[in-house]
């Protein structure tokens, strides 16, 4: 079996791109499989790149984010013996075009939750990337937690077009450092280091993703949003290897072994961090019920 596995950044993020890379690691691993990374694949020549690997022979294409959804369409149409995978997004077509998504609001609420203990002066700054379904279902998610750990919490949030970019996310986060915000969180791939950049200036506590990566920045760091996506993909590749795919969308929720949604670290109070298990047990159990709201920002 050969995969190939488009990434927006590189793996260097320690997050989004790593998680990708780490997908593309286990899929190898657990099937055996030929699997080919391409990293810091633009928008504009994602269908190019598929088209690349479609017609070299490989059996499943995987498009790391909701960005590469209209790429995938389009030539998954030219291809319809090769199976496409678009990863955060809903695109499916019944025959070759599959995606898969996580229920993200879960796994932000208790994310937001968790920043919004950590502020002191009741405002908190949220940093994005590009706004598309997925990534505004991050931040609604998002606002959603930080509102029942304090619903008189001010929230400043923004997208800045770019999931790559330093410079602009640094931009973003120093303006909300400098009109009162006093912990931050966010959804980028490269762009983090330009916030913990930000954040290091004042020693404002960060709230990232995907996986603890609080070695990035060990004084900002408070925590991490644990939302890896590497077995689910696994799953998926085992049974594009079967040839059961067939144009599906795989919805994952957060269950009671999904494990914890955030980490801890001497940054964060073992207060919040038990206060955050116990938000997150009642998403489980269906006590809080976080909307699902992909609308962008007007």
């Amino acid at each position: 079996m050969k995969v190939a596995v488009l990434l927006p950044g590189s793996p260097t993020d320690q997050g989004y791109n790593a998680d990708g890379q780490r997908s593309a690691d286990l899929i190898k691993k657990e099937l055996g499989a030929d699997v080919t990374v391409t990293q810091n694949v633009s928008v504009p020549n994602q269908a190019d790149v598929y088209r690349q690997y479609a017609s070299k022979g490989y059996d499943l294409v995987i498009g790391w984010g909701g960005q590469f959804t209209d790429g995938a369409t389009t030539v998954a149409a030219e291809f319809p013996k090769v199976q496409f995978l678009v990863v955060n997004s809903t695109a499916k077509n019944g025959t070759n075009l599959n995606s898969m998504d996580e229920n993200i609001q879960d796994w932000e609420f208790v994310g937001g939750f968790v920043t919004a203990k950590l502020s002191k002066s009741g405002t908190i700054g949220w940093v994005g990337s590009l706004c598309i379904p997925p990534t505004a279902a991050n931040l609604h998610g998002f606002e959603q937690g930080a509102k029942y750990a304090n619903p008189a919490i001010k929230i400043k949030s923004t997208f800045t077009g770019d999931f790559e970019d330093p410079t602009k996310a640094q931009q973003a986060a120093q303006a909300m450092i400098d009109s009162g915000a006093d912990a931050l969180s966010g959804n980028m791939n490269n762009g983090w280091f330009g916030l913990f950049k930000a954040a290091q200036g004042k020693k404002v506590p960060t709230v990232t993703e995907w996986v603890d990566n609080s070695s990035l920045a060990k004084d900002v760091i408070a925590s991490s949003i644990l939302k890896t996506q590497a077995t689910f993909l696994a799953g998926i590749a085992k049974q594009a290897q079967s040839g059961s795919l067939g144009g599906k969308l795989f919805q994952y929720t957060m269950t009671a072994d999904s494990g914890p949604a955030v980490s801890k670290t001497a940054l964060l109070p073992q207060s919040v961090y038990d206060e955050a298990l116990a938000a997150q047990k009642k998403i489980v159990d269906g006590t809080i019920k976080p909307k699902v709201d992909t609308s962008c920002p007007k």
